[in-house]
């Protein structure tokens, strides 16, 4: 008698091409993040310098020069990438993964800047806004309220685009809205 089939669900939503398309993704967001990071490492001597000479800014001021310095600076590096002629930051090179228009053309600064504003700048300025405001002693009341408000919808809004890769089409909000779409080059040689 032969072994029975092991069960598996059966889930409409899911689709083995999607789900290779959003690991890679992943990835190359993961590989991004670490340039981000040393960015960022990079300007811990700018703060140390302002400490040092007593610097004090009120809690929206700080996080106003946080966006001018870390946040703005991020989200038009990965723009002016993907607007390359290879549609790619370099964790996307490296997982061969380009940024196209819907109709699949290469996609100019104009739509890669409302996407990359929509995918970094939105829920990243919401959590600092929260964590900046949330570690200021004065904050009370609806300031603190409004703080949480404010990183609680990070939160949602960095979970609902994880989620948009892997339901569906895999086109997350903010490629729809832009009018973009993230397509696997298989056989591409620039890596």
């Amino acid at each position: 008698m032969p072994a029975p089939e092991p069960l598996r669900p059966q889930v409409a939503w899911y689709n083995v091409a999607m789900t290779s398309l959003a690991v890679r993704r992943i990835a190359a967001w993961s590989l991004d993040w670490l340039i981000i990071i040393g960015y960022a490492a990079a300007l811990v001597p700018v703060g140390l310098l302002l400490r040092h000479h007593h610097v004090s800014l009120p809690v929206g001021a700080w996080n106003l020069l946080s966006f001018l310095l870390l946040i703005a600076p991020v989200t038009g590096w990965l723009a002016t990438w993907e607007a390359r002629p290879h549609g790619a930051s370099p964790g996307k090179r490296l997982m061969r993964l380009r940024v196209r228009t819907a109709q699949g053309s290469p996609a100019p600064l104009i739509r890669t800047l409302p996407r990359n504003a929509l995918k970094v700048a939105l829920p990243w300025e919401l959590g600092h806004t929260a964590a900046f405001t949330l570690a200021s002693p004065s904050t009370a009341g609806t300031e603190a309220v409004a703080a949480a408000v404010s990183g609680i919808a990070a939160c949602i809004i960095a979970a609902w685009y994880a989620a948009s890769l892997l339901v569906g089409s895999g086109l997350t909000p903010y490629d729809r809205l832009a009018g973009t779409t993230v397509r696997y080059r298989a056989g591409d040689p620039h890596p």
